[in-house]
């Protein structure tokens, strides 16, 4: 049996020479002196522990706050994305049936001339305008305002379904 890396021998001549310094009559005073120290040692391990055990228990318990409000925070703003998404498809929707029905217009005076009448076939036949940086997108003009807007059904559409083309450029994802 080992006691502190000592055997029962060394521990035998210990308790001797405690006996012949100290005598018979102040050992048990400090064998009681000794028993109090060990047990103030334990109490203040055992305090030391439950505080650090306490401070570990309000760590997690506020880790767990932060994560519900995050996972809080992410909920509201996936339902506001949504909202967002189903509002600009909404208006997406409306603006292609606004531009399919649109009347053609005809010029109201028969004896316009005919150049004119031409000009205007020949702008409305033309390839759409590409921006001169190459990123294949069109240009808006002023026969066609929205033309800078025909990457807008890219967008809209939802993470589920299948592409038909990919968006013209990476400047960002709504996903």
């Amino acid at each position: 049996m080992d006691f502190f890396g000592m055997g029962i021998p060394e521990i035998l001549v210990i308790m001797m020479l405690a006996l012949i310094l100290f005598g018979p009559g102040k050992l048990p005073e400090i064998a009681q002196g000794i028993g109090r120290a060990v047990r103030e040692f334990r109490a203040a391990t055992r305090e030391l522990t439950s505080e650090f055990e306490q401070a570990f228990r309000e760590v997690q318990a506020s880790t767990a706050e932060v994560t519900a409000s995050v996972l809080a925070v992410q909920d509201e703003t996936r339902a506001a994305l949504g909202e967002i998404a189903s509002a600009t498809q909404e208006v997406a929707q409306t603006v292609r049936a606004d531009q399919a029905l649109a009347p053609a217009t005809t010029p109201k005076d028969p004896g316009a001339s005919s150049a004119a009448t031409r000009a205007a076939t020949s702008v409305a036949t033309e390839m759409p305008v590409t921006s001169p940086s190459g990123n294949g997108r069109r240009e808006a003009t002023k026969d066609d305002p929205l033309a800078d807007l025909v990457d807008l059904e890219n967008l809209l559409e939802s993470p589920g379904s299948p592409k038909t083309s990919a968006p013209a450029s990476s400047d960002g994802h709504w996903e």
